[in-house]
């Protein structure tokens, strides 16, 4: 069935809202409407609520419309460790593949082919370095790599990354650093692990001094950035150009790390 464009999209409210409903254990108030997948944040975060639904129980709902994304949650569904849809503009590598140096550097270099093609010009290794500082914290703070997921959607203009776990989450992660055992707050967390050097090793470790710089300059580039663990979300915004928008907020409760980067191409970067 074609997707019916007039469609309402799935956006972050709407995951707002149905993870609010099924956390308090009430099913949602729909009223016939049907959701359409057009970008590829949504769906995954919608997938890792604790209340939730998995991607092949996600699919059967009525209320969905996976559109564009098909294949690449069909993919997801049956489970594979990586796939790039024929035109290259969609791609993900999840578990075991994340752990295989040929498989992840292959993945990598998918996306930088995707984020060129969108018209991110030199821009565009900027996008696969925050990429794969995501993936490492995947590795280095989850607990369950297994778990892991990175996946990217490009069109002109525009690219879309996603990098998600099951994992033990930013708050049980920092507080195994001394330094942040007083923690008990998911969003102080949150907002503790885009400062520099803030990692659950300690400050002279190698660890926790990428996330920073990388993900000012995203925002700077008319982008949106939000991260979830928890009950809570930070969000860094960009998109209308005057200053960077940062705010925390509560939300139905997530399993493990969520981040999600969507960056419009500025006329700048894609020369």
């Amino acid at each position: 069935m074609l997707p019916d464009l007039l469609s309402p999209a799935l956006d972050y409210t709407v995951v707002d809202g149905l993870g609010r409903a099924w956390q308090r254990s009430r099913p949602p108030k729909l009223n016939g409407a049907v959701y359409r997948a057009a970008v590829v944040g949504p769906a995954i975060e919608l997938a890792h609520l604790e209340a939730g639904l998995n991607f092949s129980s996600l699919r059967g709902e009525s209320w969905f419309d996976d559109g564009s994304l098909g294949p690449l949650l069909g993919a997801l569904a049956a489970g594979s460790r990586r796939w790039l849809a024929p035109d290259g503009r969609q791609g993900f590598v999840t578990g075991a593949g994340i752990l295989d140096d040929p498989i992840l550097t292959s993945f990598k270099i998918d996306a930088h082919k995707a984020a060129l093609a969108a018209g991110y010009g030199k821009a565009a290794a900027l996008l696969v370095a925050a990429l794969g500082e995501l993936i490492g914290n995947v590795c280095d703070h989850s607990g369950a790599i297994e778990t892991g997921m990175a996946l990217f959607t490009a069109q002109t203009g525009r690219f879309e990354f996603v990098v998600a776990d099951g994992g033990i989450g930013v708050l049980r992660s920092l507080t195994q650093n001394p330094d942040y055992a007083g923690f008990n707050d998911e969003g102080a967390a949150l907002s503790a692990i885009v400062e520099t050097g803030v990692s659950r090793f300690g400050r002279e470790s190698e660890h926790g001094h990428g996330f920073r710089p990388i993900f000012e300059r995203l925002a700077d580039m008319t982008g949106h950035l939000r991260f979830r663990s928890g009950d809570r979300a930070l969000t860094l915004d960009g998109r209308f150009g005057d200053r960077i928008a940062r705010q925390i907020a509560q939300k139905p409760r997530l399993r493990g790390f969520f981040a999600s980067v969507t960056s419009n191409a500025p006329r700048a970067a894609a020369t």
